[in-house]
């Protein structure tokens, strides 16, 4: 009996001892792939670079020209594409766990197309406004208000498809059926305004449209990193609610949960950091749908190894692809979001294939 009762208290840490070794592989791993791709995508580029420049560059010395080059354009431009890849897996893994569906990411539940929608309405209302007081003053307008028009316009779309897809009990198919249903009407309506505002801003939205980090600079950095620190500490206290919810609506009840506020709480933060991402890099697609699969096979289903393990993925991902977008087809460049897209649509398949097979 004393036997048992030891193997039995021991067998957990035993069994532990390893996912925990592995997570800290797994984060040291990643965090190593990261600090190179960050160097690689100061390196790279148009007018390449060498270590050393890039060192004077940033200790403030050097050529003032390669300075400037450092500072304004590559430097803000990676940290951005690490920010932007952390908020879309991020939004990505909390829409998966609170719907308990392997399909749900920003783009294919319409958060994407919502926050586009509303972006664009924004930014001609700013502009008709100008144009109506006869000054250009609308930076900080058109700047600043863009992560909240975002999350108004990607939260109502999101809980439209949703709403759509609850007779169904949310199954993947369905609700996979109705995001590209929602998300078509959505995207057909940003196009019609873009072609009727005209003049130099269509070519500009356009590339906006596809997910790119093309001219961003430290302010957009400045602007996301706010919302960055509020999803975060979002993400961080749903980790106990979202372990619940991915269990059966009784059994959370049961365990003392309040479905319906918790839920919501999480599809916020999950907009949240979607939105704020779409302001500021356009709707980046896919990165929500393929990195918190990924995550899961590297660490498993722990929440509290996902988070982190997803957020490195999606950083990893997107900068690794933006410093291809751009250095590809020297001196043109890609948007990033064609890349994660080409490389999100089989994954995508692959899932919806599988799930439907399930339910047939």
């Amino acid at each position: 009996m004393g036997a048992r009762s030891f193997i039995a208290f021991t067998a957990p840490t035993q069994s532990a001892s390893p996912a925990r070794w592995r997570f800290i592989m797994v984060g040291a791993l990643l965090l190593a792939a990261l600090a190179a791709l960050l160097g690689l995508s100061l390196l790279l580029g148009a007018v390449p670079l060498e270590a050393r420049q890039i060192w004077l560059a940033l200790s403030g010395e050097g050529d003032a020209t390669i300075h400037a080059l450092l500072w304004n354009l590559r430097l803000p431009r990676s940290l951005l594409a690490v920010v932007v890849g952390l908020h879309f897996a991020l939004s990505g893994l909390i829409l998966q766990a609170v719907i308990r569906n392997p399909l749900a990411d920003p783009g294919v539940i319409g958060v994407s197309s919502g926050a586009s929608l509303a972006i664009v309405a924004f930014l001609l209302l700013a502009d008709f406004i100008n144009a109506s007081l006869g000054h250009d003053g609308g930076r900080l307008l058109t700047l600043a208000g863009l992560p909240f028009a975002a999350l108004l316009g990607g939260l109502g779309s999101a809980l439209l498809v949703l709403a759509l897809s609850w007779r169904a009990a949310i199954s993947p198919v369905r609700l996979a059926l109705n995001g590209v249903a929602v998300g078509a009407v959505l995207n057909a309506l940003v196009m019609w305004i873009v072609v009727a505002w005209g003049g130099a801003r269509t070519e500009i939205t356009v590339i906006w449209l596809a997910g790119s980090l093309y001219g961003r600079d430290f302010d957009h950095l400045a602007l996301l990193l706010p919302w960055s620190a509020l999803g975060l500490a979002g993400a961080w206290l749903l980790l106990r609610p979202l372990s619940l919810l991915r269990f059966d609506d009784d059994v959370a009840r049961g365990l003392g949960l309040h479905l319906l506020r918790w839920r919501l709480v999480a599809l916020v933060v999950a907009v949240l950091l979607a939105a704020s991402a779409i302001a500021v890099a356009g709707p980046i697609g896919f990165v929500g749908l393929v990195i918190p699969h990924l995550a899961r096979l590297l660490v498993g289903s722990e929440l509290r190894r996902l988070l982190p393990v997803s957020a490195l993925c999606g950083a990893v991902l997107t900068l690794g692809a933006d410093t291809v977008a751009r250095t590809a087809i020297q001196p043109l460049e890609l948007p990033v979001g064609v890349l994660t897209t080409l490389l999100g649509i089989p994954v995508f398949l692959i899932l919806l294939q599988r799930h439907a097979g399930k339910t047939a």
